[in-house]
């Protein structure tokens, strides 16, 4: 099986303070486990020197919430090839919270996706459901805006697809894995002009999500909300994405 992805984003729950001290607390002494998973940290725009700086070297990159798909004289956002000379690696565009307040759609989330992998960052391309729908409504609607989202992304560029159901974001609980599954052969059907697009699962992941996804699908990873900045909580997950051995960490490592 392939080393699983993951990412995290923290949004804007974090000030520059405990950025640095969620990094050196909980993530440092986890990095050999996470730079396997080729971890990414997704930090707001004026925390990216930091997060770069803290994790320089330990096989954990640094991503961007948002990025703009042209550059010049647009006030007030970032392009990614500024991101790239940031020094990131990915960048989400599309996230719901961005289609719900700022009412971005499919069309605009490709372009920004096309901006990303042109500048060399892998665009991570956020999907899912605002409300509970059946099975065929879903796939249908996961299938439209990855379509759109991924067309206009060159061809053999890099490129991962969250499944992130709205719903399911901040919940007690995620989407069922049945239904997950599902999505997943929607998103590989979404995907096959562009192999090698690896897909993810987010929304409400804890200690036992990822184990019950990959009983019924081959789900290359998962993204993580409370789970990464909880450190008994990230133990158990990298337990799950990784064997034993390679999820161990330091015993000084902060989390008693």
């Amino acid at each position: 099986m392939t080393t699983p992805v993951s990412l995290t984003s923290t949004k804007m729950n974090l000030g520059r303070r405990q950025t640095e001290e969620w990094i050196n607390d909980v993530i440092l002494p986890r990095a050999d486990a996470l730079g396997r998973l080729r971890f990414c940290v997704c930090l707001p725009h004026p925390l990216l020197d930091l997060g770069s700086r803290l994790l320089e070297g330990t096989g954990i990159s640094v991503g961007a919430q948002n990025a703009w798909f042209d550059s010049g004289a647009v006030t007030g956002e970032v392009s990614a090839d500024l991101l790239a000379e940031s020094g990131c690696t990915h960048v989400m565009v599309g996230h719901a919270e961005r289609r719900r307040l700022f009412a971005e759609d499919d069309r605009l989330v490709g372009r920004k996706a096309r901006a990303v992998a042109l500048a060399g960052l892998v665009p991570v391309i956020c999907v899912g459901e605002d409300r509970h729908l059946g099975p065929e409504e879903t796939a249908a609607h996961i299938h439209q805006q990855t379509t759109t989202a991924l067309h206009p992304v060159p061809t053999g560029s890099p490129a991962v697809v969250l499944y992130e159901p709205a719903w399911a974001i901040g919940a007690g609980r995620g989407a069922d894995p049945g239904h997950a599954a599902t999505v997943l052969d929607t998103l590989h059907r979404a995907a096959s002009a562009h192999p090698g697009t690896r897909m993810i699962y987010g929304g409400a992941v804890v200690p036992g999500t990822y184990s019950s996804l990959r009983r019924l699908a081959p789900w290359d990873g998962v993204a993580l909300g409370r789970a990464a900045r909880d450190a008994r909580m990230l133990d158990d997950v990298l337990g799950e994405l990784l064997p034993p051995a390679a999820a161990s960490h330091s015993d000084t490592d902060g989390s008693d």
